[in-house]
């Protein structure tokens, strides 16, 4: 088991640059990836997106890549020619406008063609792919090891609250019965005092069919019986190696719906306070189940 949340970064060092990768992942419900790419390296994309696919089932993914050339200090230059073009044409457009202001160098630099890139500086595609996706194997290995760490305690806390949850229906499964008896005790009791006060329009049969149609109605058989599946198939899928967040959540939502159906059933007092804890637990219970991958 994994958890979705981790960070992982690694460092590749060659001749002719250095490349960096940092990824970082947190909670999301499928799979989203983010990146920032330098410039200079910006056809890498798609590939170590694929990457990163291929590695994780969910979760929200944002990776870093900066690359520096060797020869960072040959990189740009000054186009010497452009940036007094530039110059000229706004003092000449000055006098024709009349208008005075300054000139700053810092402006000019920032116009098109004023700095120029030494493509040749840049490596090819095919020298810094093939390294990149190394160094973002290695960035996403040491995530996982985090991840994996973090899944861990996951897995712990997640069996904790199962054997909370199997003991709070080992109290209902104890209780029911004899709440359910005494709740058929307090139906013939009303039922018959209506039969006794023969009062117009009420006939005996209707009576005795809807106090059985309301006793069968206080039965949580079927519920409790549901509800021990929906554990048993949770605490199976804590063994499997793969992702199972998503399977995990849906029987979260399963459980709730058979511990909200309890409650509004449960006849007596000691199971409904029985039933309110065992929807409290689950309710934990689904809250660390959004971390898990």
């Amino acid at each position: 088991m994994r958890s979705m949340t981790g960070y992982g970064d690694a460092v590749s060092e060659t001749p002719d640059f250095v490349l960096s990768i940092d990824v970082k992942a947190v909670n999301n419900r499928f799979l989203k990836i983010n990146s920032k790419i330098s410039d200079e390296v910006n056809f890498l994309q798609i590939e170590l997106e694929e990457v990163v696919r291929r590695r994780l089932a969910r979760g929200s993914i944002f990776f870093t890549i900066r690359f520096q050339p060797s020869r960072c200090s040959d990189l740009y230059q000054v186009n010497e020619d452009v940036v007094k073009k530039y110059v000229e044409t706004i003092k000449r457009l000055g006098k024709e406008l009349d208008s005075a202001g300054d000139i700053r160098l810092q402006d000019i630099l920032a116009l098109p063609g004023a700095i120029k890139v030494d493509d040749n500086i840049v490596p090819g595609r095919e020298k810094v792919l093939p390294i990149a996706l190394e160094t973002m194997e290695k960035a996403l290995a040491s995530m996982m090891v985090m991840r994996e760490r973090e899944g861990r305690n996951l897995h712990e806390e997640l069996q904790s609250r199962c054997k909370n949850l199997d003991q709070m229906m080992g109290k209902v499964k104890e209780a029911a019965p004899q709440a359910l008896e005494e709740h058929f005790r307090k139906l013939e009791e009303r039922t018959g005092a209506l039969l006794g006060e023969q009062k117009a329009g009420m006939d005996e049969n209707d009576i005795l069919k809807e106090a059985a149609l309301l006793a069968e109605r206080s039965d949580i058989s079927e519920e409790i019986a549901r509800m021990d599946s929906h554990l048993e198939q949770f605490v199976g899928q804590l063994a499997s190696s793969e992702p199972v967040g998503r399977k995990l959540e849906f029987i979260c939502q399963e459980m709730f719906r058979e511990s909200n159906t309890m409650g509004s059933k449960a006849p007596g007092n000691e199971v409904g306070r029985f039933v309110v804890e065992i929807k409290a637990e689950v309710d934990r219970l689904k809250e660390q189940v959004l971390n898990v991958e």
